[in-house]
Order: structure tokens, then sequence, then C-alpha cells
């Protein structure tokens, strides 16, 4: 037990757990991974917590498209990360292929394609005093998530 965690003085009820947890969803996205994981840190039992998935999934508290679709758009527009990197965060949160697909797919390419532009000129000017700037700047889009293609296409055309 964390030292910041209070004891539970008497087990939680269903409904006691399921307010908890529509608070949990209310406050930002989530996926139904983070859900779990929180179910189960408060030790709700494996029926309730089938129980309690299902009902916040029929009350519109957890959807994981919608939490797909928000945490792409988020981590491009406010992280600037690009979509491979994107893809394996969701991934790790157990989001099915289609929806990460349809969720990059709603990041306008126009966009994208601006937002590496901005990425290579600001890391151009960050390492230009570098013995090997073109390598830090392609190692520092690359861990972004950009997609290699692209970059060494913009590189090449001097953007």
């Amino acid at each position: 037990m964390k030292l910041w965690q209070k004891k539970s003085e008497a087990p939680q009820t269903t409904d006691e757990i399921l307010y908890k947890i529509e608070k949990f969803c209310a406050f930002r996205e989530r996926c139904t991974k983070e859900v779990v994981l929180k179910l189960r840190e408060l030790n709700t039992p494996k029926d309730t917590i089938d129980i309690i998935l299902n009902c916040i999934t029929n009350d519109g508290f957890l959807n994981d498209e919608r939490f797909a679709h928000a945490y792409a758009n988020g981590k491009f527009q406010i992280n600037h990360w690009g979509k491979i990197r994107i893809q394996l965060e969701l991934r790790h949160r157990n989001i099915p292929e289609k929806i990460i697909q349809d969720a990059l797919d709603s990041i306008p390419h126009n966009q994208y394609l601006h937002q590496l532009q901005t990425l290579i000129k600001k890391k151009t000017t960050q390492f230009q005093s570098d013995p090997q700037p073109g390598q830090k700047v392609v190692k520092a889009l690359l861990q972004a998530g950009f997609e290699p293609e692209l970059i060494f296409i913009h590189l090449q055309n001097g953007s």
C-alpha cells in the first residue's frame, strides 16, 4: 500500500465504485485499460469490474474510439508527436487496430506535414552548431514518431 492511500474502512458497494469510476472517466477521456487498472486499484471483484465496464460504456462514460481520437489529436497538436509514436502508445493501451487507424486518419495530412516541416526547421536551428546536425535532427524526429521516409523527403527538399 502506498503511503498516501487511505485504508478502506469498509468494503465499497458497487454503486460507490461506479460513482468513483464515473468521476474518473468524466475528468478526461479514458481507455478501457486505464479504467480496469483503476478498478483493480480499488480492489474491485472481477464480476463487478465487468458490470461496471458495461454500465459506464452504455452510459457513454467510456468509449475507446472517442479516447483514441482525443489522444491522437492531443498528442499531435500539443506534444508534436508523429503517427508512429501515437500508434505505439495506443497499442500499449490495447486499443484495436481499426480504431487506431481511424484516429490516425483523423489527423489532417496538411497539418501533419506542416508540423513536420516546423519541427525540421526548429531542430535544424537547435543543432546547427553540432558536429553532426543532420543526424541529430533525424534522430529527434524519429523519436517524436515521424515516418522515416517523410523525414528524409522533407530534409532533401530543404524544408
